[in-house]
């Protein structure tokens, strides 16, 4: 299983995390390949010679792509994912912190020998081991089957990945992965959830808005919807998902503060402007796909890592 991963990093205005994210990858040891990361038009300027100091085995590794305008994680991962030559695609937010290598072993593990499993996601931990008060994969103990993994803690088959040609671009940030992932299970690729806290998540608020992050969980539901659904369902259900929207941003007052309908008509606007976009890119999913969508959803199967190599 030797230098198998490439590890894909977007990274902007906050040099000081990703500096400590590249130098925990130093915990993979042989199992890392290359690392790619995209520095994302930051607003101040590089240090120079800042990642001098990052141990051999990752520095040798390291190769940066700029981008002299901001990109969105979508596009920015599709980008990084073409230029990446490893098996599997380890997926980092630029303040996660790989903890220790076990868990990464039984996943990459899994990957390489069931051929029915796209995709690895794991819990975020904090720093010392444990789980973090903040939303997880999968709400359970053991391994199972589940619906999506997070980019701050993933690994992906880089097979499936070009198969599925990435994230779709038009949601630019946040739900991308669900989707993905909802589109992976289409495909006949399952999602497994390891509970081992190999990777800690420390959310830095450095460029995050939570304002606008409501917005964009709110509008990225109406997007997929009509990207995804069959077109009776999309029909019926429509009208209420833009109730859900109002409800969502309405009753998320920690991140909006409870100014919710100015987000809430944003959302609208975005989604009149990308309709067009959307209904091109539109490829409805099998309707067992959506069952089996909810079905994982309320019940998380465990999944026997035993099996993984049979």
């Amino acid at each position: 299983m030797a230098h198998e991963i490439s590890a894909l990093i977007i990274c902007g205005d906050r040099l000081d995390e990703v500096t400590r994210c590249l130098e925990s990858l130093s915990r993979l040891g042989d199992l890392l390949h290359e690392v790619l990361l995209l520095k994302n038009a930051p607003t101040h300027p590089w240090r120079d010679n800042c990642f001098d100091s990052l141990p051999s085995r990752v520095r040798n590794r390291l190769h940066i792509i700029s981008s002299d305008e901001p990109v969105f994680p979508t596009l920015g991962r599709n980008q990084l994912a073409e230029r990446a030559t490893g098996s599997v695609y380890l997926f980092l937010d630029d303040d996660s912190l790989v903890l220790e290598r076990k868990g990464i072993d039984e996943g990459l593990h899994i990957l390489l020998n069931d051929s029915s499993v796209g995709s690895i996601a794991y819990p975020q931990s904090t720093e010392d081991g444990k789980l973090a008060p903040y939303t997880q994969p999968a709400p359970v103990e053991h391994a199972c089957f589940t619906c999506g993994f997070m980019t701050c803690a993933a690994l992906v088959r880089a097979d499936v990945y070009h198969k599925l040609e990435g994230f779709q671009p038009l949601l630019q940030i946040y739900g991308e992965e669900n989707e993905f992932c909802r589109r992976q299970l289409d495909m006949g690729y399952a999602v497994v959830y390891l509970p081992d806290t190999c990777i800690c998540h420390n959310p830095s608020p450095v460029a995050r808005s939570n304002r606008r992050r409501a917005m964009l969980n709110a509008r990225n539901a109406w997007y997929q919807a009509v990207l995804h659904e069959p077109l009776p369902l999309l029909a019926c259900t429509f009208l209420l998902r833009l109730v859900q929207g109002a409800r969502h941003l309405r009753y998320a007052r920690e991140w909006t503060g409870g100014k919710w309908l100015p987000l809430f008509f944003q959302a609208l606007r975005d989604f009149t402007t990308a309709l067009p976009a959307l209904c091109h890119a539109r490829k409805p999913l099998a309707v067992k796909t959506l069952l089996r969508w909810q079905e994982i959803k309320k019940s998380y199967p465990p999944y026997a890592t035993a099996n993984a190599s049979a």
